[in-house]
């Protein structure tokens, strides 16, 4: 049972990243370390995915935001604008770090532990 196991790990580490099935691009030839949407993704990969999942996301929200905010001055509630506001603030703040990580992990071909994150 144990050589199963260790010949199945042996063929995990030469999977590689299965960026091109996103892109029908050209292949990453880095191993595939972590599954993202059913797929093997190398670290970078796996993390710039991430990402723009995170920028998509709060952007959902800042729509979300927006129409309660419209809903909230129709009804005369200033206070729940301004805290609406308050939301918005921390969401375009959560979008702009994503987008700094991501243009900075497209940037370089290091490790995204090497800058920090």
């Amino acid at each position: 049972m144990r050589e199963n196991k260790a010949q199945r790990h042996t063929s995990e580490k030469r999977s590689r990243c299965e960026i091109n099935h996103l892109f029908g691009g050209a292949p990453c030839p880095k191993a595939g370390k972590e599954k993202v949407d059913s797929l093997l993704l190398c670290e970078k990969h796996a993390l710039e995915v991430k990402l723009e999942g995170q920028i998509e996301c709060w952007n959902e929200m800042l729509f979300h935001i927006d129409l309660w905010s419209k809903e909230a001055t129709r009804r005369e509630r200033p206070d729940v604008v301004e805290l609406l506001q308050d939301q918005r603030e921390q969401a375009t703040s959560a979008i702009e770090r994503a987008y700094e990580e991501l243009n900075m992990l497209r940037r370089t071909d290091t490790s995204w532990r090497a800058w920090g994150t």
